[in-house]
């Protein structure tokens, strides 16, 4: 007897799944559903790259209050003081 329960209850789960499923295709748009996984996509990628300039500068600030010196950056992307710049210009 319980094996019986357990297939009708077993069909009955797979009946209301694909009921589900078909109730889902039939109301949605495809191309809506396209455009909003394009949408997430876009506003995960800014808030991505939001978060690592934001924790980057976030770093610097923090490493030069700690140390009193510039971080150790690579060399092309160390900017050249100010200073420097107009003593060239003078000079020539």
């Amino acid at each position: 007897m319980t094996d019986r329960r357990e297939a009708i209850t077993e069909d009955l789960r797979a009946l209301a799944n694909d009921l589900r499923s078909l109730l889902e295709s039939a109301t949605t748009d495809p191309k809506e559903r396209k455009r909003k996984e394009r949408m997430w996509r876009v506003l995960y990628g800014v808030l991505g790259a939001v978060t690592t300039l934001v924790a980057r500068r976030a770093a610097t600030k923090a490493w030069g209050i700690l140390t009193g010196e510039q971080p150790p950056i690579g060399g092309a992307a160390q900017p050249r003081p100010a200073k420097q710049e107009e003593k060239v210009t003078q000079e020539v």
